[in-house]
Parts: structure tokens; sequence; C-alpha cells
């Protein structure tokens, strides 16, 4: 009686596993212009100097970690080049369940362009950015990408 109890017992966790695994499989990443839509939405609020939306943009780990005034130093002392873009870029995307990965690429009003490798994680309100990365000065160079 008890091991036909413990083989119903991980018979069903096992079926658990697999209708679980068939769920997650299905469920399509979001479109990347999502992703797109939350940089230039942060973008367009460091541009106006607001802080506080380019703030609601990032994730709850980056604002538990920062505090607005944290932020607004850091933004204003590491990525001064952020307010400053009069075009923006996309490249590679790399999407995996919660979290994703994109390239964005900022055009100076000189032409010379700064990449930056933008994370993202998947919160209940949506899309907010986990991290940004430079990846260096590029000056001059032409891009493949989406324009925006």
């Amino acid at each position: 009686m008890k091991s036909s109890l413990l083989l119903f017992f991980f018979a069903l966790c096992g079926a658990a596993i697999l209708a679980t695994h068939s769920i997650r499989e299905r469920t399509s990443p979001p479109p990347a212009k999502e992703l797109f839509s939350v940089v230039n939405r942060q973008l367009s609020a460091l541009r106006a100097a607001d802080f506080g939306s380019a703030y609601r943009q990032a994730a709850a780990g980056v604002q538990q970690k920062f505090s607005l005034p944290q932020f607004e130093l850091m933004i204003r002392r590491d990525f001064s080049s952020m307010t400053q873009a009069q075009r923006v870029e996309f490249g590679a995307v790399q999407m995996a369940g919660g979290s994703a990965l994109v390239q964005v690429f900022l055009i100076a009003p000189d032409g010379s362009v700064r990449g930056f490798l933008y994370s993202f994680s998947a919160e209940p309100g949506g899309w907010k950015i986990d991290g940004v990365q430079p990846l260096g000065a590029q000056p001059g160079r032409r891009l493949p990408g989406l324009h925006v």
C-alpha cells in the first residue's frame, strides 16, 4: 500500500514537471519592440532631465540598491552620454525566460557612437532595466540593426 502510494506520488510529480515544461515551451517571448520601448522611455526621460521617470524604468533590484538621488548621480557621472544621444539604434537581442539582453547604440550630435548592453528582467508591471554596461566608443562606424 505504501509503495503504491509512493509510486503514485512520483508519477504525479513527473506529470506536473512535464506539463510545466510544455507550458513554458509554448509561452512565446515578448517582441523585441517591448524592450526597445522601455529603453526609449528611459532615454527620453534622461534627455529631459526627468530622473524620476528614468528611475521608474529600472528593475526593483536596481531601485533597492540605489535611491533616486544616487541613481541621478550615477547617470550624471558614469552615463552622461545617454542624456545627449540624438539617435538610438538597436542591435542583437537575446531572450531567455524572464530575462533579456539588448545591444543599444547611442549616436551623439558629433556622430560618435557609444554602445551599451542592457539587461532586462520581467516584473509584474512589465519589463524593467536590470543593468547597463558600456561597450565602448565606436566613432564614425555605421551600425547594423534597427534605426529608431
